[in-house]
C-alpha cells in the first residue's frame, strides 16, 4: 500500500494545505458551502434543578457552540425558551437576548399546572429542524402533604392477550405508612381507548395486587395503566408492554450500506411505537430457506450481529421473542461495494479495515470531519484489503465521522467514531460535608491546570437532592453525545451509575448515524437552488405511496373549492413538489389529488409543517421515550424533615376531555383549523360560511362569533388572533335555537368560544406574588435570582444557590459564601461547563444540611 498522509487540522475557510489535491479541495469546499448556508448551533442549557412546583421559577443559562464545539461567532442574537406539556402544548415561554453566544434567563411556572412531566425547549433562528433544538425533561410536583406514594414491586409484566397477567404495587402515604384496605380503581388504556377498568383494594401491608385479564386481540403499542381513588389523592400511571405491540426496526450495517460477499458487522435499532427502546430476539433467513444469523438485543433498543450476504437472495428478519413474535422485516438488498469497518481503538490509534469491492489498484481518500471542520485526511493506493492506523491525536474529544471517497469524490462508506480524551477543563468543588441549618458555609471552585481564559462560563447551583431526577436524558456523558446522534443511546441496563467506555460507545455507534447529516446532501448541495426555495412563498409538499415511499413524477392537482379553478404541478425524483400560486394558509380552500405516472391514485399528499408544529411533535416523542418514573415522588425522610414545604392542596375537579377537538387544541397552531375539524366551512372574504347555511336579507354576513359570552362579530380575523392554547372549549352550531340565543339576524351559524381566562376563578386569576415582567425590544430582561430571593425569601426554598456564568480568577478559583435555610436533608452542589470539544462537563458534590 502506498499512502500519502496529510494529517491536518484545518479551517474550511482556508484550503492552502490541501489545494494540491482537487478531489479533497472540492469535498472541503462543498462541506464549507453547506455549513455556511446551514450553520450549526448547538445549545447547552443548564437549570438550577429538575423538579419544581407551580409558581416556582425555572432558572437557566444557555451557552452556544458550533458544530466543532467552539463558541459561536454571534450567528444568533436571541434564543426562544419555552415550557411544553408532555402532550406538546406550549405552556409559557419568552425570547432572550444572546451576547457572544451566552445568556441567563428564567421562566415563571404558571399557577394551577397539573403534576407530571414537562419539557423545556430552547431553539434559535438558524435551526431549521425540530431535532436541532435543545430539550430537557423537568417534572412538576405541587408538594401535596396528602399525596400517596406508589411504587411498583418487581419488574412490570409483558402482557399476554387472552391470558391472566399479574403486577403489584406498594401504596403508602408521605410518612411511609401503608394504606391498608384502601379502595382504588385501575383503568387500562390502549391510546385513548378504555380497554378495562375495575375496583381493587390494598391488603394489610398496603400491597396492591392486580390480576389483569387482557382481552384476546392485537395491540400495536404499550398499554397505559392508571390508578386512582375517589378522594383524588392518587394520580399514578405507567406503561405496560404487550407481546403483540408493533416493533419499529432500523437496519444499520457498518459503513452505511449492505455489502455482499464480506463478513459485515451490522446493527439493528428496535423501538416500540412510542420510540422507547425494546429488547427482541430474532433469526435472519435467506429466501432459499437458509438461516444466516441470530439476533439478540445487547441492551434495550440495540442488537448486533455479523452478516455475510450475497446478491442472489433476499433476506428477512423474523422476530422470535415474546415481544413482537412473528413480525418480519425485509432487509435491504446487498450489493458489491467497498466496506470500511473499525476493529478497535487503542491508546494512540483508530484501527480501520478497508475492503474494496474488487482487487485492483485504485486511489481512495480517507476523510475525517467534525461538523464543518475537516480534521484528518489520507490519500492512499489500495489493491485489496487494507489496514489503516489513524492517529487519535488529531481528533477532538467526542464524535467525528470517518468516510471513504473515490477519485470522483463520491462517498463510498462512512462510520462514526467516539474519542474520549482527558479533559483539561476539570474543576474541583470544595465544601464541607455537613452544615447546620441556618449556618453559612464557604464554597470554592478550583481549576489548577487551566488558565481562566480557557474556560467557558461555569453554571453553579445548589438544590435539594430530592429534587433531582436521574433520567436517561440527563446522564451527563450521553447528553452531548445524543445531541449529535440520529438514534439516542440509552444507558446500560443494571449499570445506572457506570460510565460507558470508549470501546463500548464505538461498538454501539455501528448502528447509528450523525443527526441531520448526509454526504449525499452535502455533495449535491446547490446554494442557488436552496436560496430560491427559502425565498419562495408557496406550498411545499410530498407525495407518498401506501408504504410511505416518495413517488417521483406524480401529477398533483389543486382544485379551488370556491371557483373550481384547477392548478397542476408535478413531483421531482424525491416525490416533492412546490406550488407557488397557493399560500400555505390557503391550502384548506383546495381539494388536492395526486396521480402517479403509472396511473395509481392511491397516494398520500403531505405538507411541510411549521417549526412550531414540528417542535410540538418532537416534545411528545421526548416525553414518551423516557422509560423511567411517570411520577416524581419525594422520599419519606425528606417529607418528615420538611413538612413545612408541603401543604394540603385543594383537589381539582376532574374534567372529561372526550371531544377529539380538545386534544387538537393542545397542538394546533390555528383556531381556524380546530373549528374546521369540528365542522367544515368555506371562507367568503373573512366570513365563515358553513355548508347548508344561507344568509337572509337582514342577516349578518357570516357565522356569529361569541367569546366568553360576548358577541364580537363575524370577522374570522378575530379567531386568527386567538392562541388555541388559551381556549377551554369550542361549540359550533347551525341550529336556529342556538343561534337565536345570541341574535335573530343570522341563519349561518354561531361559534361559541370559552377561553381559559374566562373559566378561571378569582383565586386562580390573581397571582400570589405580582411582579412586572420587563421587556426590551421584544426580548425578556432576565430576573435577578438574588434580588428575588431577598424580596421573597420563602419562595423556592430548595434552591439555595444559583449563579450562571461564573468566571474563575487568574489563579483558577472562585469563592462564595452560601447561607442555608430551614430545609433539612441532602443537597447537591453542581457545576457545569462546556469544554473545548463542545461537550458538557458536570461535577457534583453532595452536602447535608442537618438540624
Amino acid at each position: 500500500m502506498k499512502s500519502q498522509l496529510f494529517a491536518i487540522s484545518l479551517s474550511l475557510l482556508s484550503f492552502t494545505a490541501i489545494a494540491q489535491n482537487a478531489t479533497i479541495s472540492e469535498i472541503a469546499q462543498k462541506l464549507n458551502d453547506y455549513y455556511q448556508f446551514y450553520p450549526q448551533e448547538n445549545i447547552h442549557l443548564s437549570t438550577d434543578k429538575e423538579i419544581y412546583k407551580p409558581e416556582e421559577i425555572i432558572w437557566f443559562s444557555i451557552y452556544l457552540t458550533d458544530g466543532t464545539g467552539k463558541p459561536t461567532q454571534s450567528i444568533s442574537n436571541e434564543c426562544q425558551v419555552s415550557l411544553y406539556s408532555s402532550s406538546g402544548m406550549r405552556v409559557t415561554g419568552d425570547v432572550f437576548q444572546l451576547k457572544e453566544g451566552f445568556t441567563n434567563g428564567d421562566l415563571l411556572i404558571p399557577k394551577g399546572l397539573e403534576q407530571g412531566k414537562y419539557v423545556l425547549v430552547a431553539n434559535t433562528g438558524p435551526q431549521t429542524q425540530a431535532n436541532e433544538a435543545f430539550y430537557k425533561l423537568i417534572y412538576l410536583n405541587p408538594k401535596d402533604e396528602e399525596a400517596i406514594r406508589v411504587r411498583q414491586k418487581g419488574m412490570l409484566p409483558l402482557l399476554e392477550p387472552g391470558k391472566l397477567n399479574f403486577c403489584s404495587f406498594s401504596i403508602e402515604n408521605m410518612n411511609g405508612e401503608p394504606l391498608k384496605k384502601d379502595k382504588l380503581e385501575y383503568q387500562l388504556y390502549a391510546q385513548e381507548e378504555l380497554i378495562q377498568k375495575d375496583k381493587v383494594k390494598t391488603d394489610e401491608a398496603g400491597l396492591l395486587k392486580l390480576a389483569i385479564n387482557l382481552p384476546n386481540r392485537s395491540y400495536d403499542g404499550p398499554l397505559k395503566l392508571s390508578l386512582s381513588e375517589k378522594r383524588g389523592r392518587i394520580d399514578y400511571s405507567c406503561l405496560l408492554p404487550v407481546q403483540t405491540e408493533e416493533v419499529q426496526l432500523n437496519f444499520l450495517p457498518e459503513g452505511g450500506k449492505a455489502i455482499a460477499g464480506v463478513s459485515q458487522p451490522s446493527g439493528f435499532t428496535t423501538h416500540n411505537k412510542l420510540q422507547q427502546p425494546v429488547s427482541v430476539d430474532g433469526e435472519i433467513m435467506g429466501s432459499k430457506g437458509q438461516k444466516f444469523g441470530d439476533l439478540k438485543s445487547i441492551i434495550p433498543g440495540f442488537s448486533m450481529t455479523s452478516l455475510k450476504l450475497d446478491t442472489t437472495q433476499d433476506y428477512t428478519l423474523h422476530l422470535t421473542s415474546k415481544l413482537g413474535n412473528g413480525q418480519t422485516f425485509k432487509l435491504p438488498q446487498a450489493n458489491h461495494g467497498l466496506l470500511m469497518s473499525i476493529s478497535r481503538t487503542s491508546t494512540d490509534f483508530i484501527h480501520t479495515n478497508i475492503t474494496p469491492a474488487e482487487e485492483k489498484e485504485q486511489t481512495l481518500f480517507v476523510v475525517a470531519n467534525k461538523g464543518a471542520e475537516i480534521i484528518w485526511v489520507s490519500e492512499m493506493q489500495v489493491s485489496g484489503p487494507t489496514r489503516v492506523k489513524i492517529p487519535k491525536a488529531d481528533f477532538p474529544g467526542g464524535l467525528s465521522l470517518i468516510s471513504i471517497f473515490d477519485q470522483q469524490g463520491q462517498a463510498l462508506s462512512s462510520r462514526l467514531i467516539y474519542i474520549e480524551k482527558m479533559n483539561k477543563s476539570t474543576i474541583f468543588i470544595k465544601a464541607p460535608q455537613q452544615v447546620k441549618s441556618g449556618d453559612v458555609f464557604k464554597l470554592t471552585i478550583k481549576n489548577p491546570k487551566t488558565a481562566s481564559t480557557e474556560l467557558t462560563p461555569i453554571n453553579l447551583s445548589i438544590s435539594a437532592a430530592d429534587e433531582r431526577l436521574d433520567w436517561p436524558g440527563q446522564w451527563t456523558q450521553l447528553e452531548a453525545l445524543n445531541a449529535e446522534l440520529e438514534y439516542p443511546i440509552q444507558r446500560l441496563q443494571n449499570e445506572e451509575n457506570s460510565l460507558l467506555s470508549e470501546a463500548t460507545i464505538n461498538y454501539l455507534l455501528i448502528a447509528n448515524q450523525a443527526k441531520n447529516f448526509s454526504w449525499q446532501n452535502v455533495l449535491h448541495f446547490d446554494r442557488q437552488q436552496e436560496q430560491n426555495r427559502f425565498q419562495q412563498t408557496g406550498l411545499f409538499g410530498q407525495v407518498l405511496d401506501k408504504n410511505n415511499q416518495p413517488v417521483p413524477n406524480a401529477k398533483v392537482s389543486f382544485i379551488n373549492s370556491q371557483n373550481m379553478q384547477i392548478l397542476n404541478t408535478s413531483t421531482d425524483q424525491n416525490g416533492t413538489f412546490f406550488q407557488q400560486a397557493i399560500a400555505p394558509n390557503d391550502k384548506d380552500n383546495f381539494v388536492i389529488k395526486a396521480i402517479g405516472s403509472d396511473g395509481n391514485s392511491d397516494l398520500n399528499v403531505i405538507f411541510e409543517k411549521s417549526m412550531a408544529e414540528e417542535i410540538s411533535n418532537h416534545v411528545q416523542r421526548v416525553a414518551q421515550q423516557v422509560n423511567g418514573n411517570e411520577e416524581a415522588q419525594f422520599s419519606q425522610s425528606f417529607f418528615r424533615q420538611n413538612t413545612q414545604l408541603f401543604s394540603k392542596l385543594k383537589q381539582q375537579k376532574q374534567t372529561q376531555r372526550e371531544e377529539p377537538y380538545l386534544k387538537f387544541l393542545e397542538t394546533a397552531t390555528s383556531l381556524m383549523d380546530v373549528i374546521k375539524m369540528i365542522k367544515p366551512y368555506r371562507l367568503e372574504g373573512d366570513r365563515i360560511i358553513f355548508p347548508g347555511g344561507t344568509n337572509s336579507l337582514n342577516a349578518q354576513d357570516g357565522a356569529l362569533i361569541v367569546i366568553d359570552g360576548q358577541k364580537v362579530g363575524t370577522s374570522s380575523s378575530i379567531l386568527q388572533a386567538i392562541n388555541p392554547n388559551d381556549v377551554a372549549s369550542v361549540n359550533v352550531s347551525t341550529s336556529p335555537v342556538d343561534i337565536q340565543r345570541h341574535t335573530g339576524l343570522n341563519s349561518v351559524g354561531v361559534i361559541e368560544i370559552e377561553t381559559k381566562r374566562g373559566d378561571l376563578d378569582q383565586e386562580t386569576a390573581t397571582p400570589s406574588e405580582p411582579e412586572e415582567q420587563l421587556y426590551q425590544n421584544g426580548q425578556r430582561i432576565p430576573r435577578d435570582f438574588w434580588q428575588r430571593k431577598a424580596k421573597f425569601p420563602e419562595t423556592q426554598p430548595t434552591t439555595l444557590f444559583w449563579s450562571p456564568g461564573v468566571q474563575l480568577s487568574q489563579l483558577g478559583h472562585a469563592e462564595f459564601e452560601v447561607a442555608t435555610n430551614h430545609v433539612i436533608g441532602k443537597f447537591l452542589i453542581r457545576a457545569e461547563l462546556v469544554n473545548a470539544d463542545g461537550n458538557l462537563i458536570r461535577i457534583e458534590k453532595p452536602i447535608e444540611i442537618i438540624p
